[in-house]
């Protein structure tokens, strides 16, 4: 009754001028996936960082980001679209607008696959108190179909609100994602690099794997710290997937990594819990410092895991290999893969998650 009342009230915020042409309902109150927390305040944070205290100004700023949140509903509408009331809004060189302060729409095909159907982005960042109203999609055929939108992945919502034509239906969808998949990690996970903000691979890889996937991830930040731990401790997933090689050195990495699993297998017994080396940079093929620096960090993890495959009580911890490359071109600035390059890293991940995750139950 309480989430009624609640939608009730912001739909009738919305009303006004849009409110002549669309009707608006606030996403929160058809069904939301992806989230880390389901009972977070505002919704579109990942993290409650009043129960999760963060001293990291940037971080809390990524974990009030809905980034891997996405909205599920089914409508007939022949245009749909975006009303987003902000809070933080990100700015990058990087990574698409589209990407980071927009929204990312799929529909589901006849085969039932999701497809790419349309995207959107604000074009100010002067006017944040202000209702800032995007068009995803217009001119559609007026059938049914069902919707799974991805809202921004770095900047803040404080309200979303999806417009569809006055009369037309609009109704949450039950979930078709099986599970659920957390990822942590750094701004790889995060999706640095992307064009739109379904790209990043554990989005993608929940469209190929039909599992849920949710992503906690804290771009530049992921170095297995003292405060993401009771966090990832409180979430509740059928399994982890960690990215944690990628930002911090190989000294951090021989310090943190068994006190990092010790603390996740006592409060996850008999999940798995499963690690990704970091993936090859391109520009460390003419940046010697850069070259030395991940050479090292791979021979620390190698010899942690040879110890760590020995110990019985590490029996639900794996390490597997993603790759991004395909002929050196898929980066875009030495670092991060662009659109294709996440492709590649989900498509290579596929298969060592699917074999992992059946041996849980999970398929």
């Amino acid at each position: 009754m309480k989430k009624i009342l609640v939608c009730l009230a912001l739909a009738l915020l919305s009303a006004g001028a849009n409110a002549q042409e669309l009707q608006w309902v606030e996403a929160s109150c058809l069904n939301l996936i992806g989230n880390v927390f389901p009972d977070t305040p505002n919704p579109y944070h990942r993290v409650d960082t009043d129960r999760f205290p963060v001293e990291d100004e940037w971080i809390i700023k990524q974990f009030h980001s809905p980034s891997g949140i996405a909205v599920l509903f089914r409508t007939d509408s022949r245009r749909i679209d975006v009303q987003a009331f902000w809070g933080f809004l990100y700015e990058a060189a990087s990574t698409m607008a589209i990407s980071y302060r927009g929204f990312d729409l799929y529909i589901r095909n006849a085969r039932g696959q999701w497809e790419y159907a349309g995207s959107t982005a604000t074009r100010s960042v002067k006017k944040m108190q202000d209702p800032d109203r995007m068009p995803v999609m217009c001119d559609m055929d007026g059938t049914m179909h069902d919707c799974l939108l991805y809202l921004p992945m770095y900047s803040e919502l404080k309200s979303c609100q999806i417009g569809v034509e006055k009369g037309a239906r609009i109704e949450a969808l039950e979930s078709p994602f099986r599970g659920k998949v957390l990822f942590y990690g750094s701004s790889f996970t995060q999706g640095v690099g992307t064009s739109r903000s379904g790209m990043t691979y554990p989005m993608q890889w929940m469209r190929m794997s039909g599992v849920q996937a949710a992503s906690v991830a804290t771009s530049g930040r992921a170095e297995m710290q003292p405060f993401i731990i009771p966090i990832l401790e409180a979430a509740q997933a059928d399994a982890y997937v960690f990215d944690v090689f990628s930002n911090p050195k190989a000294p951090v990495i021989r310090e943190r990594l068994i006190p990092f699993i010790d603390r996740l297998v006592a409060a996850h017994p008999g999940r798995p819990l499963i690690f990704q080396r970091t993936i090859f940079r391109e520009r460390r093929r003419f940046d010697t410092v850069m070259e030395a620096t991940e050479a090292a960090k791979a021979q620390v993890v190698d010899s942690l895991f040879a110890e760590i495959r020995k110990q019985p009580k590490y029996r639900d911890v794996y390490l597997i290999t993603p790759t991004a490359a395909d002929r050196h071109e898929t980066s875009i600035d030495g670092t991060h893969p662009d659109n294709w390059g996440y492709t590649i890293w989900a498509r290579s991940i596929e298969k060592p998650l699917a074999r992992i995750l059946k041996k849980y139950g999970i398929r």
